[in-house]
């Protein structure tokens, strides 16, 4: 019962554009469906929603990959003035240290690292911890 009402909540923020509240909902403790506001956020373009959809479930695979595919798209858009890239390769260095715990398979899994990026990576993260 209770993923029915948060589901239904979150919908209807969106459709009464209160993005900020839905946003606030997504950021606590909640019962949405995940698959059912990941296909709604993912349709409607609300792709800071859907990290925090992410965030909330430990998705963090999912959420590194959207992060990486919308930075990806703002580099691609900065030769036009009028779009202001809201994502950029900053967002994805601070979701990694706000989340220090992800597993590096998560990391290097998101970004395709070759073995010896990896080793390079895991050497450099062992000698200075």
């Amino acid at each position: 019962m209770a993923a029915i009402l948060d589901t239904a909540l979150l919908q209807a923020l969106l459709l009464t554009g209160q993005t900020s509240a839905a946003l606030e909902l997504l950021k606590g403790l909640n019962y949405c469906d995940l698959k059912i506001c990941e296909e709604i956020l993912q349709k409607w373009n609300y792709y800071t929603a859907l990290l925090e959809l992410y965030k909330g479930n430990t998705m963090h695979r999912e959420a590194l990959k959207l992060l990486h595919q919308l930075v990806e798209e703002s580099k691609s858009n900065q030769s036009k003035p009028e779009l202001n890239p809201k994502f950029k390769p900053e967002s994805i260095v601070e979701y990694l240290k706000v989340r220090s715990r992800i597993s590096f398979s998560s990391v290097s899994a998101v970004f395709c690292l070759t073995s010896e990026t990896r080793n390079s990576i895991r050497h450099k993260i062992g000698s200075t911890a």
